[in-house]
């Protein structure tokens, strides 16, 4: 729960933006073309984050990156990307959806259509750290499956791997969350499950200490470093192995 109300207490500082709580002024993605492998990352502020001058001055965040990474270079956008080209030797595109509201499954439900010209190969799904599945674990399960098939129903037909929610939460003895987290990483297992999705969890690292901690300010601190960055990278690129099988 502290790792919860930090996070809370981080977005209401920052969302100087109603309709934008990463300050995302939402990059165009690219042209589409035969050469380029594309990927499109659904995400919220561990995929992206700008920053303003209130930003620098509350948090002391001053570049756009996934939230918690040193540069935009330590990402794990960009460190995935990077392996994703020097696997296929291919150039790789890289577009973002960041669009509606606080970040949530549904919010980014509701902003795909906004995408819909990526037309990527491969969508990456890094989300629920905005969710509540203990409120309603049925409709947050029916809106994550739907996030799934409608990323998934893209024009291009893309292939979709996705990483659970990260939480500082310490871990049970059966090594999971013990906050509210736990319920939104089982919920969206079973959604995993049940879409034959390529989905992982992050729980076992974001227990690590060393995997997080960048900045000067405790919203920041939350996020995962670029230790942390480079793990979610590393997973991700099993995952974008075994869809590409």
């Amino acid at each position: 729960m502290h790792g919860k109300l930090l996070l809370a207490a981080f977005f209401f500082s920052s969302a100087v933006m109603a309709e934008q709580s990463q300050l995302d002024q939402h990059v165009k993605c690219p042209a589409s073309s035969d050469k380029a492998y594309r990927v499109l990352f659904v995400g919220d502020s561990i995929t992206r984050h700008a920053f303003n001058k209130d930003t620098i001055r509350e948090l002391g965040w001053s570049h756009t990156s996934g939230m918690g990474a040193s540069s935009s270079k330590t990402d794990y956008s960009n460190l995935l990307t990077a392996m994703i080209a020097k696997d296929r030797n291919q150039y790789v595109v890289k577009c973002y959806h960041t669009y509606g509201g606080s970040g949530s499954v549904a919010d980014r439900v509701a902003g795909l259509p906004m995408v819909a010209d990526t037309k990527p190969n491969l969508v990456v799904l890094q989300l629920g750290e905005h969710d509540n599945a203990t409120k309603d674990p049925v409709l947050f399960h029916r809106q994550y499956a739907t996030l799934v098939r409608q990323a998934r129903a893209m024009s291009s037909k893309p292939k979709v791997i996705a990483l659970g929610p990260w939480s500082m939460a310490p871990l049970d003895a059966n090594g999971k969350y013990t906050d509210e987290t736990a319920a939104v990483d089982h919920e969206m297992y079973i959604v995993a499950l049940e879409e034959s999705l390529q989905y992982m969890s992050v729980m076992d690292f974001a227990a690590i200490p060393e995997a997080s901690g960048w900045g000067t300010s405790a919203g920041v601190k939350w996020h995962p470093n670029d230790l942390g960055h480079a793990m979610y990278a590393a997973r991700l690129f099993r995952l974008y192995k075994a869809v590409e099988q």
